[in-house]
């Protein structure tokens, strides 16, 4: 070791974040990991373990392009191994957990020895501590739950898992240990792998989680033989580098990584539309102020109990370096929008390949036992392989069987001009009569717009020929054009989409 590169990277969250210390909890499936001082926090294993895979996907890709500039470097070398044999080598590359920004982005409180000081000194009273400390951990709660073949909520599969509000501010140091000046470069391309847009953290990343941009980087080079005789000093600017709390808010641009493929479009309508909750619990909208954001109006039946409302996340806001506030918005959840996209692409599979309601193929198969073999995680057949390929797939029997797919879909926040509540009444199957107390209300939105932003892994693209490929080019056409509609009760008196602007990134 010759020269030393460190480098802290702010990072901010895109999309509610997740990542599990591996404990149970009674109200929801994980517990969210926690530091020392009881704040969410980043692993730096799982920090190093999902940036390894982005830069190593990366070179798999462009091995065979030799006029492609990206990285050729033996990762083993940099990131260190430990093979069957025996052999072993230790990691060039270290980094620190990532640790939570606090209001004025700065990292948590230190001591006069430089060391963390406790819970009560380094939170505190600050606003954005406040927010996910473990006794406001249940304010931030996503459901999910699994649809079968008919679109609805399979039995015994509806589960809440707990996040972290998109919106806050982490940091972690990375040191670099490098033999010679040229190595530099090395070194500066693996931290661009961070702005790649590639890089999630946590749990259901293909599902829109996780999402991490980088909104701050700070370098600085110690060349070990220009400081052979002063140490000391080096020793003071490499501690003055470690300690320094303040973290400077200078987003750098993102970086293009080929080959990739994407869909961002853009979906409006002229009406009304729903994004449906299950509940009509508000608790969503805590500490956001509602008025201000969504406008409703003072007598409007929003805060009764038998009002359903939209579903929301709570979203963090910044004024450069300071916290600002939290509001709510509107977000139709990437996993939903990923749901709908695979009901579609199956009914095209089904229909290119001409297999209606009661018609058998060679192996007497009909469409029914196909999706029932998608719904209880069976062996597909060999045709619907590549369609797992895609979506990806999930065996609660056996977990070395589940696999993600190429497939990554982000949350879509909805804007809305206004918002107004619509009653209803429950109607009896058997007589067809308003049922008694059966007067409940829907709050919609008044001509709502969103962005379905859509991403395939480079690493994992399928065949344009192959006939699930086909059937999802069918359905990203259908979507753009307003044939598939991405909200609740599209069956009844619902928002009828317009695509307004589709742009599709294509780079092989």
């Amino acid at each position: 070791m010759k020269i030393i590169m460190l480098a802290r990277v702010a990072v901010e969250t895109v999309s509610p974040l997740a990542v599990c210390s591996g404990d149970r909890d009674l109200l929801s499936s994980d517990s969210l990991a926690r530091d020392w001082n009881d704040l969410p926090y980043l692993p730096a294993t799982s920090l190093t373990g999902v940036w390894r895979s982005v830069i190593e996907g990366m070179q798999t890709l462009n091995a065979s392009d030799p006029d492609n500039c990206s990285l050729k470097v033996q990762l083993d070398e940099w990131f260190g191994y430990a093979d069957q044999q025996g052999k072993s080598m230790a990691s060039r590359i270290i980094l620190s957990d990532g640790l939570l920004l606090d209001s004025n982005s700065r990292l948590p409180g230190q001591s006069r020895d430089g060391l963390l000081l406790p819970l009560d000194h380094a939170v505190g009273d600050d606003p954005v501590y406040r927010l996910v400390s473990s006794a406001a951990e249940n304010d931030y709660v996503r459901p999910h739950c699994r649809l079968n073949a008919r679109r609805v909520c399979h039995d015994g599969a509806l589960y809440h898992s707990k996040v972290l509000p998109t919106g806050l501010r982490f940091a972690f140091d990375v040191r670099f240990e490098l033999e010679t000046l040229e190595e530099q470069e090395t070194c500066l391309r693996f931290l661009e792998f961070f702005r790649s847009g590639y890089f999630s953290l946590g749990s259901k990343t293909a599902n829109g989680q996780g999402r991490l941009k980088v909104i701050g980087q700070k370098v600085e080079i110690f060349d070990l033989e220009a400081w052979k005789d002063r140490p000391g000093e080096m020793a003071r600017k490499m501690r003055e580098f470690l300690l320094e709390r303040q973290v400077a808010v200078d987003p750098p641009a993102d970086v293009a990584f080929a080959p990739s493929r994407s869909w961002n479009i853009r979906l409006s309508s002229q009406g009304t539309m729903r994004v449906g909750t299950g509940s009509s619990s508000r608790k969503n909208f805590r500490g956001a102020s509602q008025e201000r954001e969504f406008g409703f109006m003072k007598g409007e039946a929003s805060d009764e109990n038998n009002v359903q409302h939209c579903y929301s996340e709570t979203r963090l806001r910044w004024n450069g370096s300071k916290y600002q506030d939290q509001i709510a918005q509107i977000v139709i959840p990437g996993s939903t929008i990923k749901g709908i996209l695979a009901h579609r692409t199956m009914y095209h599979f089904l229909r290119n390949a001409k297999m209606f309601a009661g018609k058998k193929d060679e192996n007497s198969r009909d469409p029914a036992s196909m999706l029932r073999a998608l719904q209880n995680n069976e062996t597909p057949p060999a045709e619907l392989e590549p369609y797992y390929r895609l979506f990806g797939v999930n065996d609660p029997g056996d977990q070395k069987l589940s696999r993600s797919g190429s497939l990554m879909v982000s949350d879509a926040v909805v804007e809305c001009r206004s918002m107004i509540t619509r009653m209803h009444n429950r109607i009896d199957r058997f007589t067809g009569g308003v049922m008694p107390s059966g007067l409940f209300g829907q709050v919609r939105l008044v001509d709502p717009a969103f962005t379905v932003h859509i991403r395939l892994r480079p690493q994992r693209f399928l065949d344009q020929d192959d006939p699930i490929m086909k059937s999802f080019e069918d359905t990203i056409y259908d979507l753009k054009n307003g044939f598939l509609n991405i909200c609740a009760g599209s069956g009844r008196d619902t928002a009828v989409f317009t695509g307004t602007d589709c742009q599709e990134d294509s780079h092989d």
